[in-house]
């Protein structure tokens, strides 16, 4: 006698898929234990001045465009570096409601963590009384910091430019590639986690659009270098040479009363246990908190190549 074979419709295997996926869990947040380790080791000591209070902190996702896998491991770094550092509890949340004035009102700063597109598009609450809370809460004097693809979100809209400083246009640098961080201004207090030194790393890399992060707005912290980086990758260079050329990647700015800091890096999980990194976000989040003293007045910035060509951007 043959066995018996039943075939099940697919209507059914997928269910049963489904089913299987929620039976291991499913929280779409969720972090390995491995890689949760690896966020633990990497965690700085201490903040780079003694914590004044413990602030209370939006961590904001929501992506209206591409997401980012890194999401998750984000969010668990950004809560481990709150509890370790002892400086800030963090709230996540994608739910944009969260931005009513009422109930951003018991926020001390929000970080964009990746967050994609117009995150506030469709709100019962409506997407300009969401606008006016957000600008209004940082000019009166909050913190806002963006990581990564906060640098593409709301990238029309001119208040969220002005704040962040961001504008994303493309990422001739992706994240397979390995990139040169220059440390523009070694004595920074945001900068010390590199000792005076850059950075090579791992990570997708920002071009934004013109006009945008300029260092006639922004206090510049690092940016792509020239040395050590294939600058063949920017689609602009049809003529088959370099494109010399300043492409920003971390800046400190203030807006209005409130202070504002960003990090194009963070497309992959690595970075957010990569010490160094890690360090400069902590920096980044205590400057925006309003507890670490540091120099936003926009300053030129200059880099000279190996062939002796210079970069400059007054």
């Amino acid at each position: 006698m043959k066995p018996l074979r039943a075939l099940l419709p697919l209507s059914c295997l997928a269910a049963l898929v489904t089913l299987c996926i929620g039976q291991n869990g499913g929280d779409p947040f969720a972090v390995s234990a491995d890689k949760v380790e690896k966020i633990k080791a990497a965690l700085p000591a201490s903040t780079q001045v003694p914590v004044k209070a413990k602030h209370e902190v939006l961590v904001f996702s929501k992506t209206a465009g591409f997401r980012h896998d890194s999401i998750p491991v984000g969010v668990e770094c950004m809560k481990q570096l709150g509890a370790k550092s002892g400086l800030f509890n963090v709230t996540h949340s994608e739910d944009a409601e969260m931005f009513k004035p009422e109930s951003l009102a018991k926020f001390d700063a929000v970080i964009f963590l990746n967050s994609t597109g117009s995150i506030f598009k469709d709100s019962p609450s409506g997407e300009d009384t969401l606008k006016k809370s957000l600008i209004d809460f940082v000019k009166g004097g909050k913190g806002v910091v963006g990581f990564h693809s906060a640098g593409d979100t709301y990238n029309d809209w001119k208040d969220y430019g002005d704040m962040m400083g961001t504008g994303f246009q493309e990422h001739p640098w992706g994240s397979g590639d390995t990139v040169r961080v220059k440390n523009l201004d070694p004595k920074h207090p945001l900068n010390a986690a590199f000792k005076g030194e850059g950075l090579t790393i791992k990570d997708e890399i920002y071009k934004f659009l013109p006009g945008r992060a300029q260092p006639t707005e922004r206090r510049m912290l690092l940016a792509l270098d020239a040395n050590g980086t294939d600058l063949m990758r920017d689609d602009k260079n049809k003529d088959g040479k370099p494109d010399r050329d300043f492409y920003p990647i971390s800046w400190l700015s203030t807006f209005g009363k409130g202070h504002t800091f960003y990090c194009s890096l963070g497309h992959n999980d690595e970075v957010y246990w990569n010490p160094t990194v890690v360090q400069h976000y902590l920096a980044g989040i205590q400057y925006a908190l309003g507890e670490l003293p540091a120099e936003a007045t926009p300053k030129a910035v200059a880099m000279v190549m190996s062939d002796g060509t210079l970069i400059a951007r007054q």
